[in-house]
């Protein structure tokens, strides 16, 4: 049987119980309260943390514009060389081509970033004379001269230097190459070599043209007296015209040589140009019989507006078109042809350079081989059977004396162009 609780009892256990909840609401209340004080705890830490996150965050940012502040100098610093640049990594490839290098050889950066240096740059030339050397062996080349490809076809001669690229532990990231143009010190020194050997050649022709001329003219006076001597109606008479004839010819070539020694001095004056060059050309289409040999000149001069005025002396400057329009004419078959004669006006990118008018003649003759090009202004150089080999010598003494340019292009069995170049006044 179930026993019945007094009094008394109940009343011990609802004091018990009430204790028990007073100690479990004491201990939920010191509870809450801790984790109140630790709530705040973590949101004060938290608040904390999120300060130091946004010093970090800006410091990064800071450290990032640096960063990018100090490319983008690195980059202009590049981009303003007048110097080619090169960066390869370490399995050869392009992975930096600043505006120099574009400038110089007419490839984008973004046709070969990401190319084997090799297939754009090595087909012509061994990889012993490139930063592929200076990668796989770890030799710098320093001021060493090559010749690299252009994007218009050919060759530039280049004076260039190597080094390997590495971190700031030392380990290899790549090579670069560093390279200027020589073009124009090529052609300085070619024309260093030319003046040296023209004042030879004006030494010798004009002890040559003296030797030649004296006992010249004592022959044609022989032969004058030979002449008188015998009747008209004489078979020898026809003998003695040929030995005139070539006795004149020997006075031609007396008479250029005295002129390529004769030391020039241009008598200059300003010459509207355009006007100039259409007289010399009527001049030398009569002088030369072009119509009876079915050659025509044609003057475009569509590229110029207005005067073109030129400070020159024309007899000198007409001397060399008439070499230049002759050696066209001669380089024609005998079917005749056509010289085309155009003039461009350029304007200087340098403050300090006049604006040059540029004058192109080209010929529909069979062409030049390109292993002669180079010796067209040689004085006594010639491909024909006949002639002195002095008329381009002379047009290009006579030209660069005006501070102009002459120079031949040529393609075997199209024609040539000579291209003219003279500052404009």
């Amino acid at each position: 049987m179930k026993r019945r609780m007094t009094q008394p009892q109940k009343e011990e256990l609802e004091d018990k119980n009430d204790q028990l909840i007073a100690d479990a609401l004491g201990s939920f209340n010191e509870t809450v309260s801790n984790l109140g004080s630790s709530y705040h705890e973590l949101k004060r830490r938290i608040e904390e943390l999120n300060v130091q996150i946004s010093a970090k965050n800006q410091q990064l940012e800071e450290n990032l514009y640096e960063v990018n502040r100090l490319r983008w100098f690195f980059d202009s610093i590049l981009n303003s060389m007048t110097n080619g640049v090169v960066v390869i990594d370490r399995e050869g490839k392009i992975v930096l081509f600043n505006r120099g290098a574009e400038e110089l050889t007419g490839f984008r950066r973004d046709e070969l970033l990401g190319r084997a240096y090799g297939d754009v740059f090595g087909k012509q030339v061994s990889p012993r004379f490139s930063p592929l050397h200076t990668l796989a062996q770890g030799e710098s080349l320093i001021l060493e001269e090559k010749e690299i490809p252009v994007k218009t076809g050919g060759t530039i001669p280049i004076r260039y230097s190597t080094s390997l690229v590495t971190d700031h532990q030392d380990r290899t990231l790549g090579a670069v190459e560093v390279f200027s143009d020589l073009t124009r010190i090529k052609r300085l020194e070619c024309q260093m070599q030319q003046m040296k050997t023209q004042h030879a050649l004006n030494q010798m022709a004009a002890l040559v043209a003296h030797e030649i001329r004296n006992p010249l003219g004592g022959i044609r006076g022989y032969i004058d007296l030979l002449a008188d001597s015998l009747d008209e109606d004489d078979a020898r008479q026809e003998m003695i015209g040929i030995i005139n004839d070539s006795i004149s010819r020997l006075d031609e070539i007396v008479a250029d040589f005295q002129q390529f020694a004769r030391p020039v001095r241009p008598h200059f004056e300003k010459t509207e140009f355009r006007a100039f060059l259409r007289d010399v050309i009527d001049y030398f289409c009569k002088t030369a019989d072009c119509e009876s040999k079915s050659i025509r000149f044609v003057m475009n001069e569509s590229s110029v507006s207005g005067s073109v005025y030129v400070w020159m002396d024309p007899i000198l400057i007409e001397q060399a078109f008439l070499a230049i329009f002759d050696n066209a004419v001669k380089a024609m078959k005998m079917g005749g042809g056509t010289v085309r004669v155009e003039i461009k006006e350029e304007a200087s990118l340098q403050k300090k350079e006049k604006p040059k008018v540029h004058i192109l003649v080209s010929d529909s003759g069979e062409g030049i081989p390109k292993e002669v090009l180079n010796q067209l202004f040689t004085p006594f150089f010639t491909t024909r059977e006949k002639g002195a080999g002095l008329g381009l010598a002379l047009a290009h003494n006579f030209i660069s004396n005006h501070q102009g340019d002459i120079f031949v292009e040529s393609e075997k069995g199209i024609g040539t162009t000579v291209t003219v170049v003279l500052p404009v006044n």
